[in-house]
């Protein structure tokens, strides 16, 4: 148990104990499983209870990288072109759902994935458009950083997204995606600002969701594993 998913009964209690003994490998464990493939999250301390969840919410992040690497040897990140998968995380208030992924999520990205998360409102006036249009930009704005960061593989990932986007998308279509990603402008800086007016548009609801569709495929064509988060996930 833990303070959002608390035991109840003394019976939970001993189940709990008799699996701490009988299989403590899933409560003080490793990162890795020995052969340099990430298998359960070290938290930095013990996590009870969830280790069902933890094991198959990371199988599908750890298939995709063990796929990854026996495709290609020639990227740290192998060959993620294209490869999409979604993983819905579901159960009563307060049971430890956004705590579950944000965990996973902490150890994904010591792996070297790229993880952005933003969070819903709850209501009528829940605003999804605008939440979901924050998230890629938060995306654009880390992208940026990476650009000047210091660090040499983020700078070349960088740098490939930006020429991946400017070959992906015609003018028209990088000015009206600036309208909701408004980092696009200083991130494509020196690189589309030639042919390209950034100017605010309005957009219909499937327009926006094609032209951040063709901006997932753009990212994922930089081989870099990535991680949304769509917490308390409205649209």
């Amino acid at each position: 148990g833990n303070a959002t998913n608390p035991f109840t009964t003394m019976e939970e209690i001993l189940q709990d104990l008799e699996e701490m003994i009988s299989h403590p490998y899933l409560f003080l464990h490793d990162s890795h499983s020995g052969v340099g493939i990430p298998i359960l999250p070290a938290f930095g301390r013990q996590y009870h209870g969830r280790k069902k969840e933890v094991a198959r919410f990371l199988e599908i992040p750890t298939r995709m990288e063990v796929s990854n690497r026996s495709v290609s040897s020639k990227s740290q990140f192998g060959n993620n072109s294209g490869k999409v998968e979604a993983i819905f995380v579901s159960g009563r208030g307060g049971s430890g759902k956004s705590h579950l992924v944000n965990k996973c999520g902490d150890f994904l990205s010591m792996q070297g994935w790229l993880v952005i998360g933003k969070k819903f409102e709850r209501g009528l006036e829940h605003n999804a458009q605008g939440v979901v249009c924050s998230l890629f930009d938060e995306v654009v704005k880390i992208l940026v950083m990476m650009r000047s960061g210091g660090d040499e593989q983020d700078t070349e990932y960088s740098e490939n997204v930006a020429k991946i986007l400017v070959d992906s998308f015609d003018a028209s279509s990088l000015s009206s995606l600036f309208g909701y990603l408004p980092s696009i402008k200083s991130f494509l800086d020196g690189i589309a600002v030639k042919r390209t007016s950034f100017v605010e548009s309005n957009l219909m609801h499937w327009q926006l969701v094609f032209l951040l569709t063709r901006f997932i495929n753009a990212l994922l064509r930089a081989n870099r594993p990535i991680m949304l988060i769509l917490d308390d996930l409205q649209w």
